[in-house]
C-alpha cells in the first residue's frame, strides 16, 4: 500500500527544491558571463588573493602607462641631442674653412654661425606635451634665450664658460620605473657639452673679420670639438636609460599577462564544466519538481 507523504516530509522537499533552483540560477549566471561570480562574495575563499592580485595588477599597469611617457620624453631629448650633435659638427666645418690660407667669405660664415646658434638654442627648449625637456624642475618655461641681453657676444679669448643663457634649474629628473627601480633621465641645458657649443658659437658669430683672429678660430674649434664628444656621450646615456626603461617596461608587461592568467583562474569557469553542471542541476530541480507534484496529486486532503 503506497504511503502518503506527510506535511514535514513536503516540506522538506519544499526546502530542497528552492535550494536547487538557487544553484540552477548561479550556474546560469556562471555559464552566461563566464565568471564564477559577479562580486567578491561569490568567491569569498579567495577573494583576499584576488585583490592583492588585482592591486598588484593595476601597480604595474601605472608603471607602465608612466613609463612609456617617460620614456617618449628621452626620446625626444635623444633626438634633440643628436641634432645639436649635428651643428657642432657643422660649426667645425666652417672653422676649418677659416683657418690657415684657406679663410674666404668670413662674413657668410658669422652670419651662419649665429643661426645655428638659434638653432641649438631651439633644440635645447624642445618640449613634449607643454613641458621644456632641458630646464631641470622649471618645465613651464624655457631652458635658454641666446638674446643677447641675456647671453652677451663674445669677442675676445680666452673665453670662461659662461651659462647666462640658462633659464632652468639644477633638478634632474627621476622616474621610479617599478618598486625597486628608480631611474635618472634629466638633463639640464646648462651642462658643460651644452654650454661649450654655445660658447663655440657666439665666438664664431662675433668673429672679428679684419682681420680674422686665428687664437678665436683656435679656441671656437676646440670648444666645438669637445662639444661634440660631450653630446656623444649625452646622447648615449640617454640611449641607455630609454632602453633599461623599455626592457622595465616589458618586464611589466609579462607579469601582467602572468597575473591576468591567474585571476582569470579564480574568476572565470570552465564553461564546458559549468554547462555539465548546470544540466546536471537542471535535471535534479526538474526531477524534485516531479516528485512535488507527485505528492500533490496524493495529498491528504484527496482522502478526507
Amino acid at each position: 500500500m503506497e504511503r502518503v507523504a506527510t506535511f514535514n516530509h513536503q516540506n522538506t522537499l519544499v526546502q530542497y527544491m528552492m535550494r536547487a533552483e538557487a544553484k540552477v540560477a548561479t550556474e546560469q549566471v556562471r555559464s552566461s558571463t563566464g565568471l564564477n561570480s559577479t562580486d567578491y562574495k561569490g568567491i569569498a575563499s579567495d577573494s583576499g588573493r584576488l585583490v592583492n592580485l588585482e592591486s598588484h595588477y593595476k601597480r604595474l599597469e601605472q608603471y607602465v602607462d608612466e613609463g612609456e611617457v617617460v620614456n617618449g620624453r628621452i626620446q625626444s631629448m635623444y633626438d634633440a641631442v643628436g641634432g645639436m650633435a649635428d651643428l657642432a659638427s657643422r660649426l667645425s666645418a666652417l672653422i676649418t674653412g677659416l683657418q690657415g690660407d684657406n679663410a674666404a667669405g668670413v662674413e657668410g660664415v658669422t652670419a651662419e654661425a649665429g643661426e645655428l646658434m638659434k638653432e641649438f638654442a631651439a633644440l635645447l627648449n624642445t618640449q613634449q606635451e607643454g613641458r621644456y625637456l632641458f630646464s631641470g624642475g622649471r618645465t613651464d618655461q624655457p631652458a635658454v634665450t641666446v638674446d643677447s641681453a641675456a647671453y652677451p657676444a663674445m669677442t675676445t679669448v680666452p673665453s670662461t664658460a659662461d651659462t647666462s643663457f640658462y633659464q632652468g634649474d639644477s633638478t634632474i629628473a627621476h622616474y621610479q620605473a617599478a618598486d625597486d627601480l628608480i631611474l635618472s633621465y634629466g638633463v639640464t641645458a646648462d651642462q658643460p657639452a651644452f654650454e661649450k657649443a654655445l660658447r663655440a658659437f657666439n665666438l664664431i658669430a662675433n668673429l672679428t673679420t679684419t682681420p680674422v683672429d686665428d687664437d678665436v678660430l683656435d679656441e671656437a674649434s676646440q670648444l666645438a670639438s669637445d662639444a661634440t664628444d660631450g653630446l656623444a656621450v649625452t646622447q648615449a646615456k640617454l640611449g641607455a636609460t630609454s632602453a633599461s626603461l623599455e626592457r622595465t617596461i616589458d618586464r611589466h608587461v609579462d607579469e601582467q599577462l602572468v597575473l591576468q592568467t591567474h585571476v582569470d583562474d579564480i574568476r572565470s569557469v570552465d564553461l564546458a564544466e559549468s554547462t555539465t553542471r548546470l544540466s546536471q542541476l537542471t535535471a535534479s530541480l526538474e526531477a524534485t519538481m516531479s516528485l512535488m507534484n507527485s505528492l500533490e496529486e496524493n495529498s491528504l486532503t484527496k482522502y478526507l
